[in-house]
């Protein structure tokens, strides 16, 4: 088995390292503008979901503890009604329960179109 890295991906890693430093800081805006539509989304219009932001990930936990559902309901609420797939907290360990864990490192139009999905699939709970 050869671990060893080939020609073109040792090209893409020099080219990274020289010259991804622009490419790197227009990422880093776009996700922090994604993270900040999570969280505004949420405060308008889900206000019952809280956002645990991240320090150092395009992945943010969010807490759906006041809809009182169990893990598997809300498993089964995220996928089969909402139609987004996220992490389970709960596989996490301890302290994972009632949370589900969103990638944010997508087109903002994707994120968008989860966040309604999400809320309209919450409209008849409690």
């Amino acid at each position: 088995m050869n671990i060893a890295p080939g020609t073109f991906a040792s090209v893409a890693q020099i080219a990274a390292y020289n010259k991804g430093e622009k490419w790197l800081e227009q990422l880093i805006i776009y996700l922090q503008n994604n993270l900040d539509f999570i969280d505004k989304f949420l405060k308008e219009r889900i206000p019952r979901v809280k956002m645990i932001r991240p320090e150092g990930t395009y992945l943010a936990w969010l807490d759906f503890s006041d809809f009182n559902l169990t893990d598997i309901e809300l498993h089964q609420l995220m996928r089969k009604k909402a139609k987004v797939v996220m992490d389970d907290g709960y596989i996490f360990g301890a302290g994972g329960e009632h949370f589900q864990r969103i990638n944010f490192a997508c087109p903002k139009t994707i994120l968008k179109k989860a966040l309604e999905n999400i809320e309209k699939s919450l409209e008849d709970i409690n």
